[in-house]
């Protein structure tokens, strides 16, 4: 019969040809899996300047409002008259009694930031001792648009999540919705930028209901009006000039 190559564990190595192309073989593999994970690294989503820091407890002080969403228009926070977005801990709004807004109040719990937007996890609400109302001065009219891009939960792309967009955030950015936290608007291939999202409201500068929800997270266009208040751009449109794309 015919001696056919036979592989046995208590034989000696291998010829040095054969082992030195193992080697080889093993070292390049090694190589390659570590730039395609570079690769992959480098083509992800830039999460943003998003930051929760959750350790870190805050108290501020300015005039609640309670449309379009709950927020204290304050001017501890630096950038002048700022809108600070109060919600709860997890996936929820927040209500406050009627006789806190509109006037002087004390808001503590942790904030979070990007860039000039910022919003707070709220512990509680107090009446400030020495009340002074922060008033949001007039609406600035930049004009009709028509953007295309994705509707947020502010909340996760302001830092709670990061990122807080795309495909991997559409369950999250769902819940988040359903539980009326407030949406932004991010056009695309800017979502890094701390400068280019926008508050989304409907055509009467209101919240959106619950049908809204079927777009979040999905790329959309948008034919609406640009507006700019308290520092905070908005974009007003009907849900019929919100398209799916």
């Amino acid at each position: 019969m015919a001696q056919e190559p036979f592989f046995a564990g208590w034989r000696d190595a291998p010829p040095q040809p054969t082992r030195r192309q193992m080697l080889a073989a093993g070292a390049g593999l090694v190589a390659g899996a570590g730039a395609l994970g570079l690769g992959l690294g480098a083509a992800s989503p830039v999460p943003g300047p998003g930051v929760w820091d959750q350790g870190k407890k805050v108290a501020v002080t300015g005039t609640i409002y309670p449309e379009p969403y709950l927020h204290l228009l304050t001017e501890d926070l630096g950038y002048g008259v700022r809108a600070v977005f109060l919600v709860g801990a997890g996936k929820n709004r927040i209500s406050v009694r009627p006789a806190l807004t509109f006037t002087g109040a004390a808001v503590t719990g942790t904030l979070i930031e990007r860039g000039e937007h910022a919003m707070m996890a709220v512990d509680g609400v107090y009446r400030d001792p020495a009340p002074g109302r922060v008033r949001p001065g007039p609406e600035k009219d930049l004009g009709e648009a028509v953007l295309t891009g994705e509707i947020l939960d502010a909340k996760c792309w302001f830092g709670a999540m990061r990122p807080g967009h795309g495909k991997t955030h559409k369950a999250c950015a769902a819940l988040c919705a359903r539980g009326g936290l407030p949406l932004a608007f991010a056009q695309t291939g800017r979502c890094a930028d701390g400068k280019t999202a926008l508050l989304l409201l409907n055509e009467r500068g209101r919240a959106f209901g619950p049908e809204i929800i079927s777009q979040v997270a999905d790329p959309v266009m948008i034919r609406g009006r640009i507006l700019e208040v308290a520092g905070l751009r908005q974009v007003r449109a009907a849900f019929g000039d919100v398209v799916r794309l």
